[in-house]
């Protein structure tokens, strides 16, 4: 199962920018009665490209699932490295809505940031404790979040990162207008709230759980960033492998 990739590739996808390499290791807990297992992941970024490789332990040994990022054409690729074939997503095309289908209006989340004041080291840097909460009541199901944060500046292309979140967040959104429906503003709140957050994650926890009654699952996860350096990435990573066809 790849959800818990795919959440956590959204929510680092918000924070990556800059010509950079760093590793990352995450451990998870829950996902509807699986055991835990560890994840390691290593993420190349340059310019308008980033391309994640995620590699599994536990009940998931030995998945890997490669996933390619280019802003620049406006798609995500996800690379099936057994069968040499790729899927492909695009951002920022509205799909047009089906005749008759409405927006439900829905329970806007509560959302909170809050700057703890707390401080600590990682890798070197100083880091200060951020804490996202989001929690929505919905006649189809509740959902409650949370994130702690430990976050820095000082890391190599920074500078970048806020123009990159604000560009990766405006073409999620428009993605997500005909896929989320009853959920698109409490989606495009989310986002909003997460984009203003500074600084990029050196350490994450997070827990969700959501459901209705009878029917949830919850999912825990602790990340740390174990490596980050500057240097030169060749193109050709981040493109699709010679031979590899598209998926139908």
């Amino acid at each position: 199962m790849k959800l818990h990739r795919f959440i956590l590739v959204l929510v680092f996808g918000l924070f990556l920018y800059g010509d950079v390499m760093y590793e990352m290791s995450t451990t998870t807990e829950g996902m509807m009665g699986m055991g835990g297992g560890e994840t390691t992941m290593s993420v190349f970024i340059k310019g308008d490209c980033s391309r994640t490789e995620m590699t599994s332990t536990g009940p998931m040994a030995g998945e890997q699932t490669i996933i390619i990022t280019r802003l620049d054409k406006g798609v995500i690729w996800t690379l099936d490295t057994d069968n040499e074939q790729y899927s492909e997503m695009k951002l920022g095309e509205e799909t047009e809505e089906v005749e008759g289908e409405e927006e439900t209006s829905g329970t806007m989340p509560e959302i909170t940031v809050e700057k703890t004041g707390k401080k600590k080291v990682l890798l070197g840097k100083e880091c200060e404790e951020v804490v996202v909460s989001m929690k929505i009541e919905d006649e189809q199901g509740d959902m409650s979040f949370t994130q702690i944060m430990w976050n820095t500046k000082d890391i190599p292309g920074y500078e970048e990162i806020m123009e990159f979140n604000k560009k990766m967040t405006e073409m999620g959104i428009k993605s997500s207008k005909s896929s989320m429906m009853a959920n698109k503003k409490s989606f495009e709140e989310f986002q909003k709230k997460i984009g203003e957050i500074e600084g990029f994650p050196l350490e994450l926890d997070m827990d969700m759980t959501m459901g209705s009654t009878g029917m949830s699952f919850s999912m825990k996860t602790h990340s740390v960033v174990t490596k980050i350096d500057a240097k030169p990435i060749n193109n050709k990573v981040f493109e699709i492998p010679a031979g590899y066809s598209l998926k139908e």
